[in-house]
């Protein structure tokens, strides 16, 4: 286990899992300042600056000599020789940046500001992980200029590292679970806008729309009487959006996703490319991201669509779109049926422009998934802005790009901004092959594997046919699969 350091809270140190007494608050303020350089020669001026300041004044008459007997207390007290070591010029401890917790816990959050948009389960649980690790405020009773500043940007990572797992849970949907404590946080930091934004959503989300309406305006009274400040253009955008929506509004979370599929089979390049994508935190600059699948008919476009999309749910938690091309009703017809799904009531007879105008609004600030499965004009049905992002399906290559990449410009975006083209075409061989055994029965296919395999390329390796050809040989166990290859033959 060797040496282990903490400097959230008191300073401590383990020897092996046993705790060391550390003596008196300036070896500790010695030992802190070399904790947060760890493995680095310390010139002695920057320890002395670091323990009394720089005025020469407020030094003890013999500041190198007082250094060097806090070092010489240090190494008894940490009982591991050759860890605390002098040299020219200064000290050194000879420790690993991962054995002193600061440093865990600036890697786990650093980690979690990266995944909090594309991942924020992933950032939830590593903000944890990095919180948990502090036991009171940072280098607690520590005297010393350098300590006074360490505790400083400290307690002002944690305060960043907090707010950013609210924000993560709020992404994740638990808005109801944080609000109590989002509510506690504005009234300890009644000038705190980032505190008051989350508050703000999540009673917004909770429904209580009259609460978040006064504690923006709260808000906005006191920086105007304080600083002579307005709210800054977050919370201002997201206070007049809830401004707009009717009394009692509880945002609704549609879940329009049709069943995934329990087999698929291959396609892992795209999966692991449209996941990448989508995850990508919802648009590329001021746009939403715009995934298309296309192939031939019956190449399993629809069924990748639907599989990605639960796969990747849990990143839009304000809900999931759903419309499907063979559906009836126009692009309005099926615009409108997303306005009340996202708790809007346009008024019958409404334009197609204004619909998609409160389309658009609907959207802004939520993050949605849209997922448009052969819809012949998916332009209009497209987001149009970052945090949310679209799934499109064609039927045949190239038929419908220009479609998609115009529409996206209607929405607002510039056209083709944020839209990825995937092709979608027949199996691997050995996919296949897996899909005819998964529904046929693999001993079965493995008795006649030749002809399982110029059963698949009769079906031209397309899941559709594959899947038809299987079902009816699992419908007639009479059947070989040599004559279902000779039926089709023929």
């Amino acid at each position: 286990m060797g040496l282990e350091f903490a400097v959230l809270g008191p300073p401590r140190a383990w020897l092996d899992g046993r705790e060391r007494a550390l003596g008196r608050p300036q070896q500790q303020a010695l030992l802190c300042a070399l904790l947060l350089a760890p493995g680095e020669l310390v010139p002695t001026q920057r320890l002395i600056t670091a323990l009394w300041g720089e005025d020469e004044e407020d030094w003890p008459k013999d500041p190198v000599g007082q250094i060097g007997t806090h070092a010489h207390r240090l190494r008894r007290a940490l009982d591991r020789p050759g860890v605390l070591v002098a040299g020219p010029g200064g000290y050194r401890l000879a420790v690993a940046r991962e054995a002193v917790d600061v440093f865990r816990y600036e890697d786990e959050a650093g980690r979690a500001a990266a995944r909090l948009r594309d991942a924020p389960e992933e950032a939830r649980e590593l903000l944890a992980r990095a919180l948990g690790r502090w036991s009171g405020a940072a280098l607690d009773g520590v005297p010393g200029p350098l300590a006074a500043r360490a505790r400083e940007r400290l307690a002002a990572s944690r305060h960043a590292a907090v707010m950013a797992s609210y924000e993560a849970e709020l992404s994740l949907g638990r808005h109801a679970e944080v609000l109590a404590a989002l509510r506690e946080l504005t009234a300890a930091r009644p000038e705190d806008e980032e505190a008051h934004r989350l508050c703000l959503l999540a009673l917004y989300r909770c429904g209580r729309r009259t609460e978040a309406l006064a504690l923006f305006e709260a808000l906005r009274e006191r920086l105007d009487r304080r600083l002579g400040l307005d709210p800054g253009g977050a919370l201002t955008g997201l206070y007049e959006r809830i401004r707009r929506e009717g009394p009692g509004f509880a945002v609704p979370r549609p879940r329009q996703l049709p069943p995934d599929i329990p087999d698929l089979v291959g396609r892992g390049a795209q999966v692991r490319e449209a996941e990448r994508l989508l995850r990508s935190g919802g648009g590329r600059g001021d746009g939403p991201v715009v995934v298309v699948l296309s192939g031939p008919f019956g190449a399993g476009a629809s069924t990748l669509a639907v599989h990605l999309a639960h796969r990747v749910r849990d990143a839009f938690p304000d809900g999931q779109l759903y419309a499907r091309g063979d559906a009836p009703g126009a692009v309005r017809e099926v615009m409108a049926g997303f306005l009340r799904a996202l708790g809007e009531r346009p008024p019958e007879g409404t334009g197609k422009g204004e619909l998609g105008a409160r389309y658009r609004a609907a959207l802004a600030g939520r993050r949605v998934l849209v997922l448009l499965d052969g819809v012949p004009e998916p332009g209009p049905l497209l987001p149009g802005g970052a945090g949310c992002a679209a799934l499109v399906t064609e039927a045949e290559a190239g038929t419908a790009a220009g479609t998609a990449a115009d529409g996206v410009g209607e929405t607002g975006t510039a056209a083709g901004a944020g839209t990825v083209r995937l092709p979608v075409g027949p199996l691997d061989p050995e996919d296949a092959y897996e899909l005819l055994a998964r529904i046929a029965g693999p001993d079965r296919i493995r008795r006649e594997s030749a002809a399982a395999r110029e059963l698949a390329e009769l079906c031209g390796r397309l899941p559709a046919r594959l899947r038809s050809a299987a079902t009816r040989l699992a419908a007639r166990p009479q059947w070989s699969v040599a004559d279902l290859v000779g039926r089709l033959s023929d």
